[in-house]
């Protein structure tokens, strides 16, 4: 034991003695070396001159092949020169690289030079019928080549020597230099022993570091305490779980958080995780768990949200944790979990709000286009067929507009109700908007008939439905359906055109008088698709100027002309004349109402101003039709004024049909707006009338100067009491309002003489002329019949 203490007591000394044999031996060893390199330094260089001069062979040797193919070019001449070529190449590619850190200014030039010559004689070759032609300017070049390599060389010899006998002065001040560092070392030695005589001091420092390292293991200590206080008022836990080789779990630290949010004690986990798991949701453990698994296998963070069942209180909880392999094998977790259970909360009303109708709380178009994509998809691939049923509520505006939209909402409510308890559980019902239902029926069998079947049954099980009376604010209120029926399976579908194949068939299903079924029919999707052709068309002749106005002249009781009514035809380059009854409504419903109708109105007071005849048979007004969506427009009045202003027309000569419909909605705002106009001197006509639903009361506050009669009415006014006695009525309701009453269609001095009979006072008809264009356009005498 003595000897091992006197060596560690002078470890020091002997480690500091072994360093200074260590460093001398080494200088030695290189101060040898450099003496042998400083002898071998010429043999390097002669190694150089024998690079080059192999070099100047192969060009030599090139220049000969190359004089040789020049003058006689045959095959073998020819291969001779090409393997002469291929080593010079070579060599020259060896000598690149040699001479790269030459400081010899000539070389690289020669080297650049020399790769031309080579390459422009490699690319000679290359061309099969190249001959002597090619050949002989290259001789000339490469020998004057091989002649600047010649003068080249001597200087790279001498300069490889001269650089030799500078690198041998430099080694032999090398030497002495190691010499002085031998010296050197030996100072350096006895500074070492001087400093081992501090040791003591060194020792004596280390024994105060000691003491401040304890000091400073009780300052973490209260660190590490107040750290636990902290994380214990942290809201979520903060956590360690370890899992040990033999799987067995435990939570060796877990915060007071714990408590609170598992309703366990930290002490009890630490003991044993299973606790803590069984406080898990039974359908959440085995996602926890493979989320642990994972997270083991690839030594990645954990991150889980699950949900957490402890006081009988459901709540979801997100942990994040990181793992650390032990030296026994375990994992050891270091993690936090809190609660995201507002936030969950609040993503569920989010999507609820995305995906579901918020009156009626069944999906809304967004989420019924998602799962049909689904089913369409699943009944490609299965064969298996369904039926998409669209459902529209039959005068559901009535009821909107009449009591309320409060109302409107119940009748909702109570219709969506009653659609998810016609059909089954896997069956999806959908609000589409306002009061439009999709009901998606899958898995109704793989035969189109059986599918029709049973779409047919639960369509007629829906309609029964929604005929039953509803409550409504304390009222009894009857409603009925129209529903539309598409199947799907049989072939690939697109969503979109299976939604419009079922909302096509709901139409016809109002076409047929409401509160039916119709199944979709392959025939009106071709009358939609002539209509879709017909509006471009439409679109095509608005820009190539193909609708022409015609005048109707209208008459007063005296056979006097008191006016035109201009008349919208197209002049279509193929079909011909085309009345208006056909393009109008599909005009309405594309939107192409709004510049054609602007463009009769224009056209009107621009033709009537400009009226080729004699001032005394120029008509004292024209009539325009007026579409309600035209009149709703907010630029309507300037646009009237405007064409009056720019066609020259008065106002007092323009009067504007417009038709009932407009009295069902905005009616203040309809009031306001010709109020405006009249106030210019235009003359409104409510055209059509006793043909949709007009309002008594808002009838008379609406500055009306005329009342036209339908032609309906007038065509049976001879033979159908019921149309005479609406006659009648029309031109006593037009008396009594002191409205001026007008009877379109009359074709017969009858019909006419009936209308006079009973005060009628004006007509319009092809008794009295038909629509022609204003040039055509003939004032002829009629003669008066006397009004009663």
């Amino acid at each position: 034991m003595g000897g091992a203490g006197r060596l560690r007591r002078h470890r020091f000394v002997l480690l500091t003695a072994c360093v200074l044999l260590f460093v001398t031996g080494s200088v030695l060893h290189l101060w040898a070396n450099v003496s042998r390199i400083e002898a071998a330094l010429p043999l390097a260089s002669l190694h150089k001159e024998r690079d080059f001069a192999a070099l100047l062979d192969d060009v030599g040797r090139l220049e000969a092949a190359l004089r040789l193919a020049a003058a006689a070019p045959d095959a073998a001449h020819r291969e001779q020169l090409a393997f002469a070529l291929d080593l010079a190449i070579l060599r020259h590619r060896d000598n690149r690289g040699i001479y790269a850190d030459s400081a010899l200014p000539e070389v690289a030039p020669l080297q650049e030079a020399l790769a031309a010559e080579l390459g422009a004689l490699d690319a000679v070759l290359e061309n099969p019928a190249a001959g002597p032609a090619d050949l002989l300017p290259l001789v000339e070049r490469v020998a004057a080549q091989l002649t600047r390599l010649k003068a080249l060389n001597d200087r790279v010899f001498q300069h490889s020597m001269e650089q030799a006998s500078a690198q041998r002065t430099h080694l032999g001040r090398l030497r002495h230099t190691v010499s002085a560092m031998i010296v050197l070392l030996g100072a350096l030695g006895l500074a070492l022993a001087a400093l081992l005589l501090r040791q003591q001091r060194y020792i004596r420092e280390l024994t105060a570091r000691d003491l401040a390292l304890q000091a400073a293991e009780h300052t973490q200590r209260e660190l590490r305490e107040r750290l636990e206080r902290i994380a214990d008022n942290v809201p979520g836990v903060i956590f360690q779980y370890r899992e040990r080789p033999d799987g067995a779990a435990s939570c060796p630290y877990a915060s007071r958080g714990l408590q609170e949010n598992f309703g366990l004690a930290p002490e009890e986990a630490a003991a044993d995780a299973a606790a803590l798991f069984r406080t898990i949701h039974a359908d959440d453990r085995a996602k926890v768990q493979e989320s642990l698994r994972r997270s083991a296998q690839d030594m990645a963070p954990c991150q889980c949200e699950y949900r957490v069942v402890h006081g009988g209180v459901e709540a979801w909880m997100s942990s994040h944790a990181t793992p650390q392999r032990e030296p026994d094998g375990s994992l050891l977790w270091h993690g936090y979990t809190y609660d995201v259970t507002r936030r969950r909360l609040a993503e569920e009303e989010i999507k609820h709000l995305a995906f579901y109708d918020p009156l009626t709380g069944l999906p809304n178009r967004r989420l019924l286009m998602d799962r049909l994509r689904q089913v369409l998809a699943a009944s490609g691939r299965s064969r298996a067929s369904g039926a998409l049923l669209f459902i529209d509520l039959d005068n559901f505006k009535t009821l909107n507009d009449t009591p309320g939209h409060d109302c409107g909402d119940i009748l909702l409510q109570q219709v969506a109700e009653r659609l998810r308890q016609s059909v089954r559980g896997g069956d999806t019902v959908a609000r589409l908007g306002g009061d439009e239902f999709v009901v998606m029926l899958q898995g109704l069998g793989e035969r189109q008939d059986e599918v029709a079947t049973h779409a047919e049954q639960v369509g007629e099980k829906i309609l029964a439905v929604l005929n039953m009376p509803y409550l409504i604010g304390g009222q009894e209120y009857h409603g009925t359906p129209s529903i539309g029926v598409a199947l799907f399976g049989e072939h690939e579908q697109r969503v979109e055109e299976l939604l419009k194949r079922a909302d096509l068939a709901m139409y016809q299903a109002k076409e047929a008088g409401r509160n039916t079924l119709r199944f979709f029919d392959p025939a009106m999707q071709a009358l939609v698709a002539a209509h879709s052709a017909l509006e471009g068309e439409m679109r095509l002749a608005l820009r190539l100027g193909q609708f022409v106005l015609h005048y109707q002249p209208q008459y007063d009781g005296c056979g006097t002309l008191i006016g035109v009514e201009a008349l919208v035809r197209w002049a279509h380059p193929e079909r011909g004349l085309i009345p208006p009854g056909e393009f109008i409504p599909l005009a309405e419903s594309g939107g192409l109402i709004l510049p054609l109708g602007q463009w009769v109105l224009e056209t009107a007071c621009a033709e009537l101003a400009r009226w080729p005849g004699a001032d005394e048979t120029r008509p004292p007004s024209v009539a325009v039709n007026v579409s309600a969506r035209q009149f709703r427009h907010p630029d309507f009045v300037d646009n009237v004024l405007g064409a009056l202003q720019r066609g020259g027309l008065s106002a007092q000569q323009l009067k504007l049909e417009l038709t009932e419909s407009l009295l069902l909605e905005n009616v203040e705002e309809t009031i306001a707006r010709m109020v405006q106009l009249k106030s210019h001197g235009v003359g409104f006509a409510l055209d059509d009338f006793g043909t949709g639903y007009s309002s008594l009361s808002y009838l008379k506050r609406l500055p009306l100067d005329q009342l036209k009669i339908d032609r309906s009415f007038v065509r049976d006014v001879l033979s159908d009491p019921n149309d005479a006695a609406i006659a009648r009525t029309v031109i006593a309701l037009g008396q009594t309002l002191g409205l001026y009453v007008l009877a379109e269609g009359v074709e017969t001095e009858a019909q006419r003489a009936f209308l006079v009979e009973h005060g009628c006072h004006a007509f319009q008809g092809y008794l009295f002329g038909r629509p022609q264009p204003l040039e055509a356009l003939t004032v002829r005498q009629v003669p008066a019949l006397a009004l009663p």
